[in-house]
Order: C-alpha cells, then sequence, then structure tokens
C-alpha cells in the first residue's frame, strides 16, 4: 500500500471517529508503528491533524472546515469520476448536484466542457465555484446551512425540491453497501438527495472506492434506484461484484497521475 492510500484511509477513520491509535493503525493497516507515525507526521504538516500522545485527532479548526480538506483525500479519483459523469449531461439540461467534495470537482469539469446549463444545488461551495467562473442558471434550494460541509437542508429546502424537476441528479455519498444502498450521515442533508432522487428523471452517483462497504445512519436511495453509478478501480472486487449484481449499470474508471491517490 503506497503512503497516500494509508493516509487516506486514516483521514476516513479520523472523519468517522474523531481519533485513531498508532497501534490499532499498525495493525489494521499491517504496518510498522514507525510508519504510522510518519504517516502522521506528513498529515500533521498539512495542518489536517494534531498528533497526540499514542495517537492522533482531528485537527480542531478541520472539524469546522472539514469540506476543504477532503478535497485533498483520493483527489485523483474523485476527478476521474468526475470526468466520466460529465458524459451524462447535454448542452441546455437542467441538473441538480449534490454536496461534497467529488460534486466540486465535477462542477469544475462542467465549466469547462458545457453551456447553457440550468444547475440546481443546495452546496455554497458548489454554488461560488459557478457563478465565479461560469454563465450557468444557477438555483439555490435554500434552507438551514450546515457550516462544515456548506450545504443547505431543512424545511425551507424541501419545499423547494417539492416544486423542481430535474433531467438528471448527480449525487455524491457517504456510503454505500448492497445490502443497504446509499446513505448518509447528515438526517437533513440525507433528506434533500432522497427528495431530489425523485425529482430527478435521471440518477448519477459517484462514490470512490472509500465509500464501498460502509452504512451511515441516513438512508437516501437504493441500489436499484439509480440509473448508474460511477466509482474507480480501487473499489473493493467482492463488494462492487454484489453491487453489480444489482444495480442498473455500474461504470469503473481509472485514475489518472497521483501516487495512488482517489
Amino acid at each position: 500500500m503506497l503512503p497516500q492510500e494509508r493516509q487516506d484511509l486514516i483521514m476516513k477513520e479520523l472523519y468517522e471517529y474523531h481519533s485513531v491509535k498508532i497501534s490499532e493503525l499498525s495493525s489494521k493497516l499491517d504496518v510498522t508503528r514507525e510508519t504510522i507515525r510518519k504517516d502522521l507526521y506528513e498529515l500533521e504538516e498539512k495542518g489536517l491533524i494534531r498528533k497526540v500522545h499514542g495517537g492522533a485527532v482531528l485537527n480542531k479548526a478541520n472539524l469546522e472546515t472539514n469540506y476543504s480538506s477532503r478535497k485533498i483525500v483520493n483527489e485523483w479519483e474523485k476527478r476521474a469520476i468526475a470526468k466520466k459523469a460529465v458524459e451524462f449531461v447535454y448542452d441546455n439540461d437542467t441538473i441538480y448536484i449534490d454536496y461534497g467534495t467529488t460534486a466540486l470537482y465535477f462542477a469544475r469539469e462542467l465549466i469547462m466542457k458545457k453551456t447553457g446549463l440550468t444547475i440546481v444545488t443546495n452546496s455554497l461551495s458548489l454554488a461560488n465555484e459557478l457563478v465565479e467562473h461560469s454563465n450557468f442558471s444557477i438555483i439555490i434550494i435554500g434552507g438551514n446551512v450546515r457550516k462544515n460541509e456548506r450545504s443547505l437542508y431543512g424545511p425551507v429546502a424541501n419545499q423547494t425540491i417539492a416544486n423542481l424537476y430535474v433531467d438528471t441528479g448527480f449525487f455524491g455519498i457517504g456510503a454505500l453497501h448492497p445490502e443497504v444502498g446509499y446513505t448518509n450521515i447528515h438526517m437533513g442533508e440525507a433528506e434533500v438527495s432522497r427528495l431530489m432522487v425523485q425529482h430527478s428523471k435521471r440518477r448519477v452517483m459517484m462514490a470512490d472506492y472509500s465509500k464501498f462497504g460502509s452504512i451511515h445512519m441516513n438512508k437516501v436511495a437504493p441500489i436499484e434506484e439509480v440509473d448508474t453509478l460511477i466509482t474507480d478501480s480501487k473499489a473493493d472486487a467482492e463488494m462492487l461484484k454484489a453491487i453489480q449484481e444489482k444495480a442498473r449499470n455500474v461504470i469503473v474508471v481509472e485514475a489518472e497521475g497521483g501516487e495512488g491517490d482517489e
């Protein structure tokens, strides 16, 4: 396993549990404790974590700005997935783009390759990017702001969605499992995604390999309800096969560049 792959997995553990122990990481990743210490040192240098006795915790500031930090986790996989997803967009379409870091890379691909789009989103980061760099028509659904994700949710968002229908919805996802389907951590965000799945003629999920096999509390959609899943070649083979047996269409892409990144 390459250093970047290990560090991606360490960050995934931290985002889920907020702390890690060197001894547990050494056993789980089958490397020496010294290797883990080196990984933690490099992550601390990037400002992502803070080392503590016997392990590490998320940088306190990172708890409020983890959206920015997560952009560098599995970056190359996210870019490859985003490039493929653009092939499902046609000029002058009306589309929905969910919150999340993969969605941001997807928006940047749209800016370079598409024209005349109307884009509905619940992501403030994505809306800012599109307003700054494109001539697309942008609709923000409104609602409560989740600060660390820069996303919108709640009754106002749900009421807006009730009156909106799009050609294609593009969704990032917190986790996917062949038995449970697509799930997210935050209840309000999951509800927005769930409603937009219902209000999209076509549904495209964008999920890198790190999302496979996990289950979060709030269900977004069953595997069978999504038209296309786009993932990368690092996805667990057994999980991928189980999902392919239920999914309508699964596309696996190869990441370009990076040293084992997403």
